[in-house]
């Protein structure tokens, strides 16, 4: 008997039944082995397959080199409602030191730069004093000395100024006076009104009223700078940002409600449209809201502009007279 095969049985003492027993042992061994190299083959045929599938696999589509980058072609400023003796001097003194550090080319003053409060404000009730312990003449002299301090500190820039209802005050008062009278409403508006209050047709600043058109198919009030739109009051609402992006259909600055605010919609004709609120400059706790905390926040906003119209928009938070944006505009400055 051969003794040196793999399965050696003795050649002596070894009945048939152990025989058998070690026979049907083998065979087991022999069967667990083929199922061992069959595993082994799939598992290799499979990798075989997984590896020609990806040598054999489009290449995924490269990607274009980006265009190259170039800086802003103008810097834009939007702020408004400062409220003209109701303003936050602590506010206003840093958004006129960032407006000095970052030279803009173009500033949007949203309305609001007046309070025309007491006598103006009609909807305050009789009796409520409040607010009429300065003159119309204190508030216009704040709201030049605003100018004045803007025009200092960004001699160069183009001056967009949008009238805000506070502002309207004085046209809607004039207009019942005279009783609606065309020519006599005309001789006190040049005569009280803001517009020539400030002195605006002398520091070349561009005035836009409530009540004018200011573009083919463009609401009252409305203006058009490039591809944003801007007004002062475009709704109230809890969710006004959205509001007034899904009225304009196209990207707006707003001001009016004295709170920061973003929205963003998409339009299938339009594209991609936001609308965009600054936040204000005045007194965040003014006596008429009482107890009631106003939920307003401060702050101004910066476009960089590019050639073709198109922006980026960085809103600018300023908070118990300091502004959060220090440390980003000195970056750029450098």
């Amino acid at each position: 008997m051969d003794t040196k095969g793999p399965f050696q049985l003795p050649s002596e003492g070894a009945s048939d039944d152990v025989a058998m027993e070690k026979v049907i042992a083998y065979q087991a061994q022999t069967n667990d082995l083929r199922r061992m190299v069959a595993a082994l083959k799939k598992d290799r045929d499979d990798l075989l397959a997984e590896y020609t599938d990806m040598r054999t696999a489009r290449p995924v589509p490269k990607s274009p080199p980006p265009k190259k980058q170039t800086k802003a072609d103008a810097l834009r400023i939007s702020a408004g409602d400062v409220h003209g003796m109701m303003q936050d001097a602590k506010a206003v003194s840093v958004f006129l030191k960032d407006v000095k550090t970052l030279e803009p080319d173009e500033i949007v003053l949203g309305g609001d730069i007046l309070e025309c409060g007491g006598w103006l404000a009609r909807h305050q009730p009789v009796g409520f004093v409040a607010l009429c312990d300065y003159s119309y003449q204190e508030d216009i002299a704040a709201g030049n000395d605003f100018l004045d301090r803007l025009q200092a500190v960004a001699p160069k820039a183009c001056i967009h100024y949008v009238e805000g209802n506070h502002e309207d005050r004085v046209e809607r008062s004039i207009v019942d006076w005279t009783r609606a009278h065309a020519r006599d409403s005309e001789f006190l508006r040049q005569a009280f009104a803001p517009e020539f209050m400030l002195r605006l047709p002398e520091r070349g600043i561009s005035y836009y009223r409530r009540s004018e058109v200011y573009g083919d198919g463009l609401p009252r009030g409305w203006i058009q700078l490039g591809k944003m739109f801007f007004t002062h009051e475009l709704g109230a609402s809890k969710n006004a940002a959205r509001d007034a992006v899904s009225k304009a259909a196209g990207n707006v600055t707003f001001f009016h409600t004295h709170r920061e605010d973003t929205a963003t919609l998409v339009f299938p004709s339009v594209g991609i449209c936001k609308a965009f609120n600054p936040g204000c400059l005045c007194s965040m706790q003014p006596v008429w809201q009482n107890s009631n905390p106003t939920s307003w926040s401060q702050g101004y906003a910066i476009d960089f502009l590019a050639k073709s119209g198109e922006f980026q928009r960085v809103h600018v938070p300023v908070w118990r007279g300091r502004s959060l944006a220090a440390a980003m505009i000195q970056r750029f400055k450098t």
